[in-house]
C-alpha cells in the first residue's frame, strides 16, 4: 500500500533530484500543490478539474509531473504561489461563534432564513464537514480502501457541497443532510451498479451514530431518517415523508446528471432550478462550491491524506 509518508518522501526525492538541494517541508507542499493543478487540467485525469483517479494515483502522478516538469529555478515562484494562496484560502478552525450558530439550528431555536448571510452558512458547514467528518468517514469507507474512482471520496465531498447549498435553499437545517451525504456511498466497492450499496451503508451508518462526538446535534427521530435516506438513497421505492433523502437525492443526482450518466426528476424546488443550468453554469456553480471546500481544508502532517492533495 501506497501510504501518505512514501509520497512525501518520493516528492522530496523528486525535487533533490531536480534541484540538486533538499527542498523544505514548505517547498516540497508547493511544488506538489502546483503539480496537482497540472494533473487537474489533464483530461485523462480529471472531468472538469474533478478527478476521476483515485488519491493513490493522483499522488503518482504528481510525482511523475515533478520527475518530467520541474526546474530548479521554478521553486521559489512555486514556493511564493503557494504562499500566496494559503493566504488567500487561509485554514481556521471553527471558532466558537460558528460552532453555536449550527447548534442553534441543529436544536431549533434559529432557522437557516434567520440568517441574511447564506454564504457564512455554507461556509461553516463545510468547515464541519471537512473537520469533523471527512477524516471519520475516510476511515470506515470501502470507498478508500477500494480505490474508487468515479464514486470515490471526491465524489461524496462533491455530494455534500451541494446536499449544503440544497438544503440551505431548501431553508432545512443542513447538518442532517450533510450527514446523510457523508454516509451515503461509503458502502460502495465498485464505480459500477451496485443496487445493495445503500443498504449495505445502514450498518456502517448506525455504528457511525453510537460514536458520534456531536450526537447532542441530532435528535434520535432525525437518525432514524438519516439513516432511512442512506439506505434508500439508490433505490427506486422510497419512503414517504423524508426530507433529508428528498435532497440527498437531489444532490447525488445532480453529478450523475451533469456527467451525462442518468436523468432524474428532482425532489425540491432548488434541485429543479440546478438540474436546468446550462453545462458552463453547471461548472462555474460546482467551482464555486469547490473553493469554499479548498478554503477550509486542514493541511497537516497526519496520516489522513490531507497533506499535499487536498
Amino acid at each position: 500500500m501506497y501510504l501518505q509518508q512514501d509520497f512525501n518522501h518520493d516528492v522530496y526525492n523528486a525535487i533533490l533530484k531536480k534541484t540538486g538541494r533538499s527542498p523544505s517541508q514548505e517547498e516540497c507542499k508547493a511544488v506538489a500543490h502546483h503539480m496537482e493543478y497540472n494533473v487537474r487540467a489533464d483530461k485523462n485525469f480529471a472531468n472538469n478539474g474533478h478527478l476521476t483517479i483515485s488519491t493513490q494515483e493522483l499522488q503518482h502522478k504528481i510525482v511523475d509531473q515533478i520527475n518530467k516538469n520541474l526546474h530548479a529555478n521554478d521553486l521559489p515562484r512555486y514556493t511564493n504561489q503557494y504562499r500566496n494562496y494559503k493566504e488567500t484560502q487561509r485554514y481556521s478552525l471553527l471558532t466558537s461563534k460558528e460552532k453555536a450558530d449550527i447548534s442553534v439550528i441543529a436544536q431549533g431555536e434559529k432557522t437557516v432564513s434567520d440568517f441574511n448571510d447564506k454564504d457564512y452558512l455554507k461556509k461553516i458547514y463545510t468547515k464541519y464537514f471537512n473537520q469533523a467528518l471527512m477524516p471519520k468517514i475516510e476511515k470506515i469507507s470501502f470507498q478508500k480502501k477500494n480505490n474508487l474512482k468515479y464514486h470515490g471520496l471526491w465524489h461524496t465531498e462533491q455530494v455534500a457541497l451541494l446536499s449544503i447549498d440544497i438544503a440551505i435553499k431548501e431553508n432545512q437545517n443542513p447538518l442532517p443532510i450533510l450527514l446523510a451525504a457523508a454516509l451515503h456511498d461509503c458502502a460502495r466497492t465498485t464505480d459500477g451498479p451496485e443496487p445493495e450499496h445503500g443498504r449495505n451503508a445502514r450498518p456502517i451508518a448506525e455504528e457511525f451514530f453510537k460514536n458520534y462526538s456531536d450526537c447532542d446535534l441530532v435528535s434520535t427521530y432525525e437518525e432514524d431518517k438519516i439513516i432511512e435516506a442512506i439506505a434508500y438513497h439508490n433505490s427506486s421505492s422510497r419512503p414517504r415523508n423524508n426530507s433529508i433523502l428528498d435532497c440527498l437525492q437531489d444532490a447525488d443526482s445532480m453529478r450523475l446528471l451533469w456527467s451525462g450518466r442518468q436523468c432524474f426528476t428532482p425532489n425540491t424546488a432548488s434541485g429543479q432550478k440546478l438540474a436546468q443550468l446550462a453545462p458552463h453554469e453547471q461548472i462555474k456553480y460546482m467551482a464555486s462550491l469547490i473553493e469554499t471546500m479548498r478554503a477550509t481544508t486542514l493541511y497537516n502532517k497526519g496520516n489522513l491524506g490531507y497533506s499535499f492533495t487536498r
